[in-house]
């Protein structure tokens, strides 16, 4: 007996082939099953003793039965070793009639009896769950996933690869990556590809340059890429980790240009409280040169003297006008608003355009029914109208088109996040359009800006667009700009409605007559102005007692037995201001006449100063025509 022969040697052959962990199953030429194994007991539900002598085909799936004994034929006409996986996917039938996915490797052994072919049968139905996870995560990746072979060829790609980019699989598969580069980056892309396969290493998230990818339709997408290299026994891979940052681009973008409103509007603040407060002492001073204008008119002689006062009174109040702007700017002036259409002041503008610009340009205005109105300021909503409109004409030298157009406007929520002074609802949108030169990408940002101009030295102060910046935000409104070089700009004002059935209160005229003598108590703490102001109450026909301050007013009020008609005080004076004073005399005398001269009332509401009893509110410097009238309105009320 040999020694591969001995008993012992046997045994342990049994037993290595009953403790395989892997199922061990010889056949005959005819398919005879001769030899089974513990595992292929477990792995198909049958003992052995109902194999043994059985067809294998007992083991075949019914619907691959019928095929299953011409390739048994084929492979004892040429027996050769069979590795493991080799070949298409396999799978066993079970006693319960269950398919089992199965790998099969198989081995002719030839002996005295014959040749015969052994089955080493792997249950791979874990591996194939195992499998079925991994594909189920990498088609259900928020992340896109693309794989791609030395060459660049996609391999791989899963179900948000398809979404982001707009192709099925089966039109990437195959194809070189380069289809999903953007042109203006395909010419480099082998390169780096090329680089990162000779120095693989993983690249994760966010690290390099900013990217993008191409979708089907020809848009770029802002991405961002991971690299994973990969080895396997077909070669080397790199698997690409893919997020669409679309979304998150356009929330950046949206952060920096509220932060840049923020800034804007800082910046406006600083500069506006300064301007204001220039503008309360330029307006003292403007005050003593038009009051002694005004005075020497009666008293100079000769057609010359006259013409040159009178030239003197109009730059003061060209002065005065100017003045009146930084304080728009400066938030310095009392705006009274009421519920107004804007129709009227759209045609009333435009006809004012039309009279007063060249005919080369073609002024049109256009009015859309049903659009609500505002509350607002008439005068503020004048000058930003009058603003665009002659910021648009000097954009025209050779003459082009202003349209201005006014039409209801729903603000969505997505519109009111673009703009912080907005709420979502009905608004009023006026729309001032011109055919000019248009406005460099690069200063579009700026022009708001207060003291910025494109124009030459000299032909503009830079303040009126930042005085519609300024009003229009006042009114809880917001400005949309749009331009290019060489076709024109757009400016929108978006104005929230007002849903109010109160009417609007125009002005009405008074007469100015004279004072016929009646006592008025002028305060003021500046000696010029109180010396001005009294001698034009007295040319008036006033009789003048003054005070020059509060304090010093409030005691005269009490002390003097013949008593006042109306009192004029300025606002701003130390120890006690104008309201305070005012305050102070109608608790003595609650009809007491009063009128305030003012450069600025801060944050002060109409109801504040009608509460204190003012009756008057007139913005210095005053003419002696402004301040007759508005004594001849208080008086008359009293």
């Amino acid at each position: 007996m040999s020694e591969e022969e001995s008993p012992t040697n046997l045994i342990r052959l049994r037993a290595a082939v009953e403790s395989a962990p892997s199922g061990l199953l010889m056949v005959e030429s005819t398919g005879r099953i001769v030899l089974v194994n513990r595992e292929i007991e477990r792995l198909f539900g049958y003992p052995r003793e109902e194999l043994l002598g059985q067809s294998v085909d007992l083991l075949v799936p019914d619907a691959l039965r019928g095929g299953h004994h011409g390739f048994r034929g084929e492979f004892f006409e040429n027996p050769q070793i069979r590795a493991m996986g080799a070949g298409r996917d396999l799978h066993g039938q079970r006693k319960d009639g269950a398919r089992v996915p199965v790998e099969i490797g198989l081995t002719p052994v030839a002996t005295e009896e014959g040749l015969f072919v052994l089955a080493s049968v792997v249950d791979i139905t874990a591996r194939q769950r195992a499998q079925a996870r991994f594909e189920a995560a990498v088609e259900s990746s928020p992340a896109g996933m693309v794989m791609v072979d030395e060459a660049g060829s996609i391999v791989l790609v899963n179900r948000e690869v398809e979404r982001m980019f707009g192709w099925d699989r089966e039109e990437l598969l195959g194809r070189k990556l380069e289809i999903l580069v953007p042109e203006r980056f395909r010419s480099h892309h082998p390169g780096f590809r090329s680089g990162f396969f000779k120095s693989p290493d993983t690249r994760p998230m966010g690290a390099g340059r900013d990217l993008y990818g191409l979708h089907r339709d020809g848009t770029e997408i802002p991405v961002e890429i991971g690299l994973n290299p990969i080895e396997s026994e077909e070669g080397a891979f790199v698997l690409s980790s893919i997020v669409d940052i679309s979304e998150r681009k356009r929330e950046e973008a949206e952060r920096e240009e509220l932060e840049r409103q923020l800034r804007h509007a800082q910046k406006m603040d600083a500069v506006g409280t300064l301007a204001g407060g220039i503008a309360h002492d330029f307006n003292n001073i403007l005050g003593a040169i038009l009051g002694f204008a005004e005075l020497l008119e009666d008293a100079v002689d000769g057609d010359q003297a006259r013409q040159d006062l009178e030239e003197l009174v109009a730059f003061t109040l060209r002065g005065k006008s100017l003045i009146q702007k930084v304080q728009a700017f400066g938030r310095r002036q009392e705006r009274e608003r009421r519920p107004m259409a804007l129709d009227g002041l759209v045609g009333e503008v435009g006809s004012f355009l039309r009279s007063s610009l060249p005919p080369s340009i073609d002024i049109r205005t256009s009015v859309a029914p049903r659009t609500p109105r505002v509350l607002a300021d008439p005068a503020a909503m004048h000058q930003v109208l009058m603003n665009l409109g002659m910021n648009a004409a000097q954009s025209m030298s050779e003459g082009g088109t202003i349209n201005m157009e006014l039409t209801p406007l729903y603000v969505s929520d997505s519109r009111a996040r673009a703009h912080p002074s907005l709420n979502e609802g009905p608004h009023a949108r006026v729309s001032v359009r011109d055919t000019g030169s248009g406005i460099e990408p690069e200063i579009q940002n700026r022009i708001f800006e207060p003291f910025f101009t494109t124009k030459p030295p000299g032909q503009g102060t830079g303040l009126g667009l930042a005085i519609v910046h300024r009003i229009v935000r006042e009114h809880g409104g917001a400005i949309e700009l749009e331009s290019a070089l060489g076709e024109g700009t757009s400016v929108r004002i978006l104005l929230p409605a007002v849903l109010t059935d109160e009417g609007e209160h125009p002005d009405a005229g008074v007469d100015v007559p004279r004072g016929g003598g009646r006592r008025i108590l002028l305060v003021d703490d500046e000696p010029g102005l109180l010396k001005i102001g009294k001698r034009q109450l007295e040319k008036l026909g006033y009789t003048v007692v003054v005070g020059r301050d509060g304090d010093e007013a409030l005691g005269i009020f009490r002390s003097d037995t013949r008593g006042f008609d109306a009192v004029v005080s300025d606002y701003l004076m130390p120890t006690m201001n104008g309201l305070e004073l005012a305050e102070a005399l109608t608790r003595i005398d609650p009809e007491l006449p009063i009128v305030m001269l003012t450069g600025f009332i801060d944050n002060l509401e109409g109801d504040t100063i009608r509460a204190a009893g003012v009756g008057l509110v007139i913005r210095k410097p005053a003419t002696i025509a402004e301040l007759g009238a508005a004594l001849a309105t208080v008086l008359k009320g009293a």
